[in-house]
């Protein structure tokens, strides 16, 4: 409650202009401001948000700060924003955009992550005064949810990968986002070591797949630095492991990302499972 009314006066301070300009530097924020129908100013890493986020698009017109690490700072101030709304893992440090600068962290629960992205779209939603578009979302997501773990009967676990190289890979489990959207929707995930991280996800090598339960469905997120069927025809080691016999590429996800990026999963995975 106490940031909800820090955030209320934020606004208060901001408002009165119809539409704050406000630059997104983390995609996470620039998602759910697109889902909120609230066009941001820029974004950082804008050239490759199409490759990792994908949906929803950003309009054209939408600027490019740069790096969501190290942004240009030169280019910021002279777009002039209202705001900057960004995670504490792409805050910048700079005395003229300081006052500016509003941090709103969507993976700080590591015990519920979907409480703590519905708790980020909430603060999002009452910044753009947009708090009921942003409670219909909150509950048109759950009610997609229930709906869709009323219908489902899929028993076998699932591992969530992205392929760093033909060696290594990461690997999510319930504290991430798409582990998250495997306990909504009642699925197992075959991955069930706890990682010590914000996002739930590890780096394991090729090898510790074979560690994975038997007749695990294997589900790859794009995108994938090779190609994964001609690989399968020629690497005799995947050739030779059972989770390839039974295995799926989805479209890029955003894995750190919010309520848009755990329906989709959803959506994408029901496809190849129901």
């Amino acid at each position: 409650m106490k940031k909800i009314a820090v955030l209320f006066l934020i606004l208060f301070e901001l408002i009165q202009a119809k539409e704050l300009k406000i630059i997104a530097l983390d995609w996470t924020m620039a998602e759910t401001m697109m889902m909120l129908n609230y066009q941001p100013l820029a974004v950082g890493d804008k050239r490759i948000y199409n490759t990792w986020v994908k949906e929803p698009a950003l309009p054209k017109d939408v600027k490019d700060v740069g790096l969501r690490v190290q942004p240009n700072i030169e280019y910021m101030i002279n777009l002039k924003p209202d705001l900057i709304i960004t995670s504490s893992l792409f805050s910048i440090d700079n005395h003229i955009l300081k006052n500016k600068i509003k941090i709103i962290d969507f993976y700080q629960n590591k015990k519920d992550v979907y409480s703590s992205i519905n708790e980020g779209v909430l603060q999002i939603g009452i910044l753009l005064n947009k708090k009921q578009e942003a409670l219909d979302l909150i509950e048109d997501t759950r009610i997609f949810f229930e709906t869709s773990k009323k219908k489902l009967r899929y028993t076998k676990p699932i591992a969530i990968v992205q392929f760093i190289d033909k060696k290594h890979l990461r690997i999510y489990n319930k504290h991430s986002l798409f582990g998250a959207v495997l306990d909504q929707l009642g699925l197992k995930n075959a991955y069930d070591k706890n990682t010590n991280n914000a996002w739930g996800v590890d780096t394991i090598s090729f090898l510790d797949l074979l560690k994975l339960p038997k007749k695990t469905k294997f589900i790859v997120i794009k995108p994938t630095p090779f190609v994964l069927d001609e690989e399968l025809k020629q690497n005799p080691f995947y050739q030779k492991m059972n989770i390839f016999k039974d295995y799926n590429e989805l479209e890029p996800i955003w894995s750190a990302g919010s309520l848009m990026s755990m329906r989709r999963f959803a959506k994408d995975l029901l496809k190849v499972i129901e």
